[in-house]
């Protein structure tokens, strides 16, 4: 039991701290991507490589 609640905590401070770090560098190209037209579309390409 004690073991389980061990790998449970671990679990969600690594989450937490994952959370932060990805948050603190604002939104990646695949979240620019999808920003750029809401739904789902057919033919929509990658970000050009400037933008990316």
């Amino acid at each position: 039991m004690a073991d389980l609640l061990h790998k449970a905590v671990y679990a969600f401070a690594t989450g937490a701290v994952a959370d932060v770090l990805a948050a603190r560098s604002g939104p990646g190209p695949g979240q620019r991507h999808a920003a750029m037209r809401s739904g789902r579309h057919a033919g929509a390409g990658p970000l050009p490589r400037g933008q990316a």
